[in-house]
């Protein structure tokens, strides 16, 4: 009886380990995703920063952000980056075009172009809120309202009502639900520091297909 139990026991911790390491990339997200499935992130210097590739060791991620991006640069990039056949394109933008004095509806209108043709090409997107900015940034009065009352609400509308498209929240992480918080920021306020890059990274591994 003892033998049968340590048998047993021995089985379940077998099964145990095979469990944490087999499947795909997305870690305890439960990702169907391959290793040699390909993510994009598509953005600004926000994106561009991010070591993605350390962050998501069990995914292949490329890097293209592009700092001082706006969203009608990387619309104008999406070709480029649909040509690699990702199987998931992670966007984020709108701070530049905002700081810029652009109109939230022009912002939109270029990332919804974004989300609407990635989809056409049969790829998994992933729309991520754009980031506020810190309390003391220049302007944060006006920029931080635009993104948190109206920009990110119509993209969490356009991921609501568009299958293979999800929403993620980043500034659920690392804001005070007004500015991105200090201690995720760099000096300029605007930038966000290696630890916001792992909360980051954390949350988008939860939502990857």
């Amino acid at each position: 009886m003892r033998r049968a139990l340590a048998l047993l026991t021995l089985l379940v911790l077998a099964l145990s380990f095979l469990g944490s390491c087999s499947g795909g990339g997305g870690g305890s997200s439960g990702s169907t995703l391959k290793k040699e499935d390909l993510i994009i992130m598509l953005g600004n210097s926000i994106t561009a920063r991010g070591d993605w590739s350390g962050l998501m060791p069990n995914n292949t991620v490329l890097n293209m952000g592009v700092g001082g991006d706006r969203t009608s640069g990387m619309l104008s990039r999406l070709a480029s980056a649909l040509a690699r056949n990702p199987k998931v394109l992670c966007v984020m933008g709108g701070i530049n075009d905002l700081i810029a004095h652009a109109s939230v509806n022009s912002v939109y209108n270029n990332l919804e172009q974004i989300v609407l043709r990635a989809k056409a090409a049969g790829v998994y997107v992933i729309i991520q809120g754009t980031l506020m900015t810190g309390a003391a940034y220049p302007n944060s009065g006006t920029l931080n309202p635009a993104i948190r009352d109206q920009l990110n609400p119509m993209l969490s509308a356009l991921a609501s009502r568009e299958s293979n498209v999800r929403y993620l929240d980043v500034n659920r992480v690392l804001g005070n639900g007004s500015e991105t918080k200090d201690e995720y920021l760099t000096a300029d306020r605007l930038h966000i520091n290696d630890a916001a890059y792992a909360l980051w990274a954390s949350e988008l591994q939860k939502v990857l297909p």
